[in-house]
């Protein structure tokens, strides 16, 4: 198969997993035993061969689009050398936070590829924003004001889109649906005319729309039908201001196979039906064909990752089950208790052994009762065993906290046979380190 067509969010493991001659789990070609033992664990993996590959195969979709950028969504996954990937592959990036801007400044980055995002900006981002020739996404009236008035007193235009809700409601979890009438995001559509003559001024221009429906969306009716609400959106526009928008975002979404049961669009499917979508929508409206933007972050890097735990206590239970406990949990992976994720596992050390005659929740070792990782999880896993988790690359790292006191984990790139730290374990001291003690209780 061309390689530029392979859709790695369609598949459980990284496009370079292999089990090698021990019957160990291999990700491009670093024995993943090896690498606990060498880094410890929990221990995130990130393979560049998949994220590589999600990009290449995004970009093939585009390919017969004239005017296309592919922006990584740095919310699922961001730190210095993830800033540099993007760079080192041509992306655009969207950011979300004064840290995500920051970071990508500090990596390199220009600003004019990347797109400031967020419901509630602070005069500081939006001021950094301006400052380095960021596009501003404006979500409020309010935010538009701001950004009018700390554009000028800079002395600087800001480049905006504005983003619309278009009333698209995907089949996902509720606390990831963004495009729903009632949503905390974005403007309005019968609000988008005031909004675009409130923009009529020296130090805003605004210069396309933007619209975002949610996480792991499987549907690509969903998104034909944003293109769709955006060009008439245009259109509106145009007929009572004269202007013609350059740009249309139409966000991201994609979702990624966490399990068996899951069926995403394929990468090259969905950036060519978006594609499609904008060219037929615009020309059959007489608009010239706009920038296209797509922003396909989890399914860029969500199945690049893999996390590393070790087996500890095995419990068994009365309905003739087992609990098998890791040395992570909740804290690396906060998705199944927020969301009801799923995921699939296999005993990385045996990965030539048989599945449980028995039901096994894999659990985490926080104290809660609601930190479970995976449920019938299939393994016959024994203490000691080494557990990895697929599909880990989006929202663990990103989403992980110091709950009950603990350093968050390592992580680990692995690119042509090397595995190098692009994150520190955190230490018992870096769990000090902003610790402040009052006078009184020197």
């Amino acid at each position: 198969m061309n390689k530029t067509v392979i859709s790695p969010n369609t598949r459980l493991m990284p496009v370079s997993a292999e089990t090698n001659s021990y019957g160990h789990l291999e990700i491009g070609k670093c024995d993943t035993v090896d690498l606990a033992e060498h880094f410890g664990t929990p221990l995130w993996l990130m393979d560049y061969e998949t994220i590589e590959t999600a990009v290449e195969a995004v970009r093939a979709g585009l390919k017969d689009y004239p005017n296309s950028q592919v922006l990584y969504a740095g919310k699922a996954f961001l730190n210095l050398a993830m800033c540099k990937i993007v760079k080192r592959l041509g992306l655009g990036l969207d950011v979300v936070s004064e840290g995500e801007l920051y970071t990508a400044l500090k990596a390199g980055l220009d600003g004019p590829s990347m797109y400031l995002h967020g419901n509630n900006k602070t005069d500081q981002e939006l001021k950094m924003a301006v400052n380095n020739d960021v596009h501003v996404v404006v979500d409020s009236f309010s935010e538009l004001s701001r950004l009018n008035e700390i554009a000028g007193v800079i002395g600087k235009q800001a480049r905006i889109l504005v983003r619309v809700v278009p009333g698209v409601e995907p089949d996902t979890h509720e606390h990831i649906k963004t495009g729903q009438h009632g949503s905390k995001f974005g403007i309005p559509l019968n609000e988008v005319e005031e909004f675009a003559g409130l923009a009529l001024s020296p130090w805003v221009k605004l210069v396309g729309v933007h619209a975002h429906i949610g996480s792991q969306t499987h549907e690509m009716e969903d998104y034909v039908e944003i293109v769709e609400i955006l060009a008439d959106t245009i259109v509106g526009l145009q007929q009572t201001y004269g202007m013609t928008l350059e740009v249309v975002d139409v966000g991201g979404g994609l979702g990624i196979a966490y399990t068996l049961e899951d069926k995403p669009l394929s990468l090259y499917d969905w950036a060519k039906g978006l594609a499609d979508a904008v060219s037929e929508a615009f020309q059959k409206r007489l608009l010239p064909l706009p920038k296209l933007l797509v922003e396909p972050g989890r399914s860029i890097v969500g199945s690049a990752g893999v996390t590393l735990y070790t087996a500890g206590d095995v419990k068994p239970l009365a309905n003739g089950g087992f609990y098998v406990s890791v040395d992570g949990g909740m804290a690396d992976n906060p998705r199944p208790s927020t969301y009801n994720a799923r995921y699939t596992a296999a005993i990385a050390s045996r990965m030539d052994a048989p599945p449980s005659d028995a039901p096994v929740t894999l659990v985490g070792r926080y104290c809660e009762s609601g930190d479970i990782i995976i449920k019938d999880a299939d393994i016959a896993a024994e203490m000691g065993d080494l557990i990895a988790v697929f599909g880990t690359g989006a929202y663990n790292y990103s989403m992980a906290s110091n709950y009950n006191r603990t350093g968050r984990p390592a992580c680990v790139l692995i690119k042509d046979g090397t595995a190098e730290v692009i994150v520190e374990r955190e230490s018992n001291d870096d769990l000090l380190r902003q610790d402040r003690l009052p006078d009184w209780l020197r």
